[in-house]
Parts: C-alpha cells; sequence; structure tokens
C-alpha cells in the first residue's frame, strides 16, 4: 500500500512540477506579450509626434508658397511696368527725343529695382519652403519607419499572446486531467 501512495505522490508531484512550469511558460509569454505592447505604445506615439511635426512643416511651406507666388506676381506686375516704360523711352527717342526721356528712364529703372526686389524675395521664401517641405518629408519616413515597427511589435505581440493561450488551455487541460 506504500508503494501506491509513494507513486500517487510522485505522480502528484509530477502533475505539480508540470503546472509549475507551464503557469511559468504562460506568464513568459504574458511578459514578452506585454513588453512587444509597450513597445509598439512607445513606436505609435513616436510616429505620431513626427507625423504632427510634419504636418506642422508643410502648412508653413504652404503658407510660404502663398507668399513666393504674391512676390511672383508682383514681380511680374513691375516687370511689365518696366517694359512699357522702356518701350516710352524708345518712342520718344524715335521721334527724335520729344518727352522726358529723363524721366521715362528713372520711371524703368524705379519699376525694375521692384521687380529685383520681389524676385529676390521670393526666392528666398521659395528656398525656405523648399527646405520645409524637404524636412517633412524625411519627418514622414521617419515616421514610415516607426510605424512599420510597430506593426512588427503588433504582430510580435500576437504571436506571444497565442502562445500564452495555448500554455493556458494547456494548464486547463492538466487541471481537467486531475480532476477525473
Amino acid at each position: 500500500m506504500s508503494e501506491i501512495s509513494d507513486s500517487i505522490e510522485q505522480d502528484i508531484r509530477t502533475l505539480d512540477d508540470i503546472l509549475k512550469e507551464l503557469n511559468k511558460e504562460a506568464a513568459n509569454h504574458k511578459a514578452e506579450r506585454d513588453k512587444y505592447h509597450q513597445q509598439a505604445d512607445v513606436l505609435a506615439e513616436k510616429r505620431d509626434k513626427l507625423q504632427e511635426k510634419a504636418k506642422r512643416l508643410s502648412s508653413e511651406a504652404r503658407a510660404l508658397k502663398a507668399q513666393r507666388d504674391d512676390y511672383n506676381l508682383s514681380a511680374q506686375e513691375n516687370k511689365q511696368k518696366r517694359d512699357e516704360w522702356n518701350e516710352k523711352v524708345k518712342m520718344m527717342k524715335a521721334r527724335g527725343g520729344l518727352g522726358d526721356i529723363s524721366g521715362a528712364k528713372q520711371m524703368a529703372e524705379t519699376y525694375h529695382q521692384k521687380m529685383v526686389k520681389c524676385n529676390t524675395s521670393g526666392q528666398a521664401i521659395h528656398e525656405k519652403m523648399h527646405l520645409l517641405f524637404d524636412e517633412a518629408d524625411k519627418l514622414r519616413q521617419e515616421a514610415q519607419v516607426c510605424h512599420d515597427q510597430y506593426l512588427d511589435c503588433k504582430r510580435a505581440a500576437d504571436a506571444e499572446h497565442e502562445k500564452y493561450i495555448q500554455a493556458v488551455k494547456r494548464i486547463n487541460s492538466v487541471k481537467d486531467n486531475l480532476q477525473d
């Protein structure tokens, strides 16, 4: 009789060891899953911040684009007025110098200077606009890398969760068999 009780006690210890091992395995998978979820949360936050900054930079660049377009329009208008005054100078010279050639040349020069100033300002804004668009593109690329890593973490977390579920099922199976 003592051998049977020793055998039963040994089987109970063995089952107890199996349950401890399965519980340990389940806990490890749960911890890994939670670690991947935490990493995913960090990556999602970083991705969102990068996307938000990229959006702000693109918005600033679009505002600069509108300013640049205004300068370009002003430059065209001033160029047209300069050309009109230069044409008046030509016509005055063709008529033998009749009219205020000096005044007309001065007006043409004034519009030329305005045109140059608009072109210079427009070009400076254009360059700044391109820098902002480039920076926004780089941030979007970084955000995409974060998103890809986020998806990898989510997949790894799902895989660990599935392993956790399987371990819990094995624990329940062992416990169910004990109750018989």
